[in-house]
């Protein structure tokens, strides 16, 4: 239930409250039934109190869009580890992979927002998404080339374009854990991304990563 129009809260808090009351309405209605006068009736709180947090309904719009690609962002980060990295690439890939779709199944209302065309949603919307897209591609991309490097190929691999590909799958299976988290969930992800995995081979020997003895004599 919203908060009464009696209590006085915090500025920040307030304002996150505000925000999720609009993330409410967005999910629910889509962008066109998100008003000034909407929020304040659903928050339970005078239109003033909205208009002196972000000043008009552009200003609420671009502030709730700025914080869901700030937690969308900062989930994927958490998961994306930066170089330089002494764990096997396989084992690596398989693990954000999890960690990424667990995230999402726990954290819906925010992917949903993100990935999901939402009916009326302004332009700001597709540019922050794109700015946040192209933020993840830019940690990606290095660890990419460094984990087909320690595999020691395959040769002549597009490693820019295996980077699109994999932001592509990984956009692709938070909205399918979204859509139904009980058929697809982190684990059924992790075990088909391993499987992917070995169909290419087994990652090569290198100095930090010996391979097999050699075979006991007969």
């Amino acid at each position: 239930m919203a908060e009464p129009t009696s209590r006085r809260l915090p500025a920040e808090q307030r304002r996150e409250q505000l925000l999720d009351v609009v993330t409410q309405i967005v999910l629910d209605e889509g962008f066109g039934a998100v008003s000034i006068d909407r929020v304040a009736r659903d928050a339970q709180i005078a239109r003033t109190v909205v208009y002196s947090q972000f000043g008009n309904l552009e200003g609420l719009l671009e502030a709730l869009v700025d914080r869901a690609a700030a937690r969308a962002v900062g989930q994927v980060s958490a998961v994306i580890p930066e170089l330089p990295v002494s764990r096997d690439p396989d084992v690596l890939l398989v693990d954000a992979i999890r960690a990424f779709t667990t995230l999402v199944r726990d954290h819906p209302r925010l992917w949903r927002l993100v990935l999901f065309p939402v009916e009326g949603a302004p332009p700001l919307v597709r540019r922050k998404v794109a700015e946040g897209r192209a933020n993840v591609f830019a940690l990606l991309e290095p660890l990419v080339e460094w984990g087909v490097a320690q595999r020691g190929g395959p040769e002549g691999l597009d490693t820019e374009l295996l980077a699109r590909g994999l932001l592509t799958m990984g956009e692709d299976a938070a909205r399918i854990v979204v859509a139904e988290p009980d058929r697809f969930t982190p684990e059924r992800i992790a075990d088909f991304t391993a499987t992917l995995l070995r169909w290419l081979g087994p990652p090569a020997p290198s100095p930090e990563r010996p391979g097999p003895g050699p075979e006991p004599e007969a």
